[in-house]
């Protein structure tokens, strides 16, 4: 019994060793964004106004002096069988998002809800720029054969005003998802 409680004792030492030293060394990336990072201050384009009513909008054209970010999707995700799966190139490479906390909004075409996709959060991702492999969970029988995944990421710019105004920016590209 002496045996087994020094056993478990040293796990639990190991593993506490092990998340302490993971959130020390944790975004260690000397190219992450804080987010402290100055956002450039712009006054509103007309093209800008026209999209305020549009939940998604592409930035600017690069003669507005706006640094909008931007995203790509590409790839295929192949489900061998229903908790396996087969990536091949499935990810996400996105420009300019200023903040961990700004999000990707996912859309699956058809929309059966048999499908959650991730990552959802620029938070563990590198910032400015970067890309990462997409993950898929099949939550119920799909409905389809085959998936078409987009995506819209949000960012921000400051207004004239010194706020931060968030946008969202539609990826170009698409990801298909093919079920079992």
């Amino acid at each position: 019994m002496s045996n087994k409680l020094i056993l478990w004792a040293i796990l639990l030492i190991v593993g506490i060793g092990l998340i302490i030293s993971a959130n020390i060394f944790r975004d260690t990336n000397p190219g992450s964004v804080s987010r402290g990072t100055p956002v450039p201050i712009l006054s509103p384009t007309p093209s800008e106004e026209q999209n305020r009513g549009s939940l998604i909008s592409q930035p600017s054209s690069p003669n507005s002096g706006e640094i909008g970010a931007t995203c790509q999707l590409s790839g295929e995700i192949r489900f061998i069988g229903e908790n396996l799966y087969e990536t091949i190139g499935a990810k996400i490479t996105y420009q300019n998002v200023d903040d961990p906390i700004r999000q990707i909004f996912w859309k699956a075409e058809p929309d059966d809800g048999a499908l959650t996709i991730g990552p959802n959060l620029f938070e563990d991702l590198s910032l400015p720029n970067g890309e990462r492999e997409i993950g898929v969970i099949l939550n119920k029988a799909p409905v389809s054969k085959l998936y078409i995944l987009a995506a819209a990421i949000t960012y921000g710019i400051r207004n004239s005003n010194g706020d931060i105004e968030v946008r969202n920016a539609d990826c170009v590209g698409a990801i298909t998802v093919k079920t079992p």
